[in-house]
């Protein structure tokens, strides 16, 4: 906690001034607007802007590729706006598939998928990449939403691939849809660490929210696996559509009906009677969702408590 003198400018005017550590953090200059709330005996000071970052330079060399997409993608969701890699070998070897690749299509791949990012630069051995648009607040809870929309989407297809024994339909799934959902999964916890959630207070939540619906997503994928391989009811994976539907509406509203609807088709998943690889993957998806429930309550519980 940080204590400041209250200062008199005129006959009716007092002032504080603003902590430089956060005046800086969120480059707060003369002229700019910032928000002001009064709850009981507290004032509320934010701002529409987000934590501004200073240039990281990061040396690449002696790092697999592997390695090499971990640190972008955890530069990437901790705020950074600008990023120089460096690196001295043409290739590195990836361990999930003993290839040598070239390190600038590495970095490539892994900037299509960074949403804001593009390379802006590049030379021997130093390649540039910078956020090129601007993060909205507002994106947090819409990109938030898209998660559970491509989750639920993403049952749906694997039901009707399998269905019609359409396999190429569950290899694009597999390919595709985890891949997206880790996109906007990365976008929400970047917009959380450039202090794009006002109330800083739920971050928590949040953070084990996205955590947790990609771990959904692997599980998801792994059902694709199985499905391509395996006879398996479409029956099975409705169930966990119906899953996600309720789960979404949970999150939206967590009124009582949604809550026992909610936990009946949990219990349902957990019970499946299918192939042994399958009840696996639907027992640990209903396993995510339980660890789920306390959180989204926290959340709504706290939005009463705002507005009351």
């Amino acid at each position: 906690m940080t204590t400041r003198k209250v200062s008199q400018i005129g006959p009716s005017t007092l002032m504080v001034s603003l902590p430089s550590k956060w005046v800086k953090e969120f480059g707060i200059k003369k002229g700019d607007e910032i928000d002001i709330e009064t709850t009981g005996r507290n004032l509320i000071i934010t701002t529409s802007k987000l934590k501004e970052n200073k240039i990281l330079k990061i040396n690449l060399e002696g790092l697999n590729a592997n390695l090499i997409r971990y640190i972008i993608y955890t530069v990437y969701r901790i705020g950074t706006n600008e990023i120089e890699l460096y690196f001295e070998n043409e290739k590195v070897i990836d361990q999930n598939t003993n290839a040598h690749l070239f390190v600038i299509d590495i970095i490539q791949q892994i900037t299509e998928n960074l949403i804001g990012f593009e390379i802006i630069s590049q030379r021997e051995n130093v390649i540039k990449i910078k956020q090129i648009s601007t993060i909205n607040i507002e994106e947090f809870t819409s990109t938030l939403k898209r998660i559970f929309f491509t989750l639920t989407n993403m049952s749906d297809d694997l039901t009707n691939a399998i269905e019609n024994k359409n396999k190429e339909l569950l290899q694009r799934i597999k390919e595709l849809t985890n891949k997206k959902i880790n996109k906007l999964s990365d976008f929400c916890h970047r917009i959380i660490n450039k202090g794009g959630i006002i109330e800083t207070n739920k971050a928590p939540q949040y953070y084990l929210i996205i955590s947790i619906l990609e771990e959904i997503g692997d599980s998801i994928e792994n059902i694709c696996n199985v499905a391509m391989n395996n006879k398996t009811e479409s029956n099975d994976i409705q169930k966990l559509t119906n899953l996600l539907t309720a789960l979404y509406k949970l999150f939206c509203n967590t009124n009582n009906n949604n809550l026992n609807l909610f936990y009946s088709l949990k219990n349902e998943i957990k019970n499946i009677k299918t192939i042994e690889d399958i009840k696996i993957e639907m027992s640990k998806i209903a396993s995510y969702c339980s660890k789920l429930i306390p959180e989204i309550i926290a959340l709504n519980i706290e939005n009463e408590r705002k507005y009351k």
